[in-house]
């Protein structure tokens, strides 16, 4: 695991690899996304494979709506430093783009004593370092049972979330389930739920 940590800094040092947002999840150029008194949230459903991100903007009295979601997504098949490489890659470009007032980051059940443990360990600290290092803003730290409550219950599978997601934010269509619930885990964000970790 060290190798690999080794590894990771030295891609991050040379800038190496493919560090692109594909295009079909790429933000638009940049532009201000927030106007007076409004906040915006960016939501994160963490995952090496799969990260999904959401970004809400809204007063705090208002309901919010749903600027962009997507996916950051890294190939099963590459090396960990490469993939942990593109995520912060990508997370930053995205940051940059948004300028997200707060986050809200799903903290997921870990058994650091399996292999995908000690790998999704290390994204969880890639984002943190990207969302502080960008925003300097600690994530809202939410548990999926709470996210989940929020909506109407803590047991809900992707399709319910998704179809919850769609109706409470009048959205037309849905592209990803993964999006769907970061959509949910920014919206408690900004309804005041989590925990911030200081």
């Amino acid at each position: 695991m060290l190798e690999e940590v080794e590894a990771y800094a030295r891609l991050l040092d040379q800038g190496r690899g493919d560090l692109s947002i594909s295009a079909k999840n790429k933000p638009p150029p940049q532009q201000s996304y927030s106007s007076q008194g409004e906040k915006i949230w960016l939501g994160i459903r963490p995952s090496l494979r799969q990260l999904g991100w959401s970004i809400l903007k809204g007063r705090g009295n208002e309901h919010p709506i749903v600027v962009d979601y997507g996916l950051i997504e890294t190939e099963a098949k590459s090396p960990l430093p490469q993939r942990l490489v593109e995520i912060e890659s990508d997370l930053t470009e995205l940051v940059r783009q948004f300028q997200p007032h707060h986050v809200a980051l799903e903290k997921p059940f870990i058994n650091a004593n399996f292999a995908s443990g000690s790998s999704s360990l290390q994204a969880l600290g890639v984002i943190n370092l990207v969302v502080y290092r960008q925003c300097q803003v600690f994530p809202v730290l939410l548990y999926r049972a709470t996210w989940k409550s929020h909506l109407g219950s803590p047991k809900a599978d992707q399709r319910e979330v998704a179809e919850t997601v769609q109706l409470l934010f009048d959205l037309k269509r849905l592209t990803s389930q993964v999006g769907s619930e970061a959509i949910a885990i920014a919206y408690a964000g900004f309804c005041g739920l989590g925990i911030s970790e200081k």
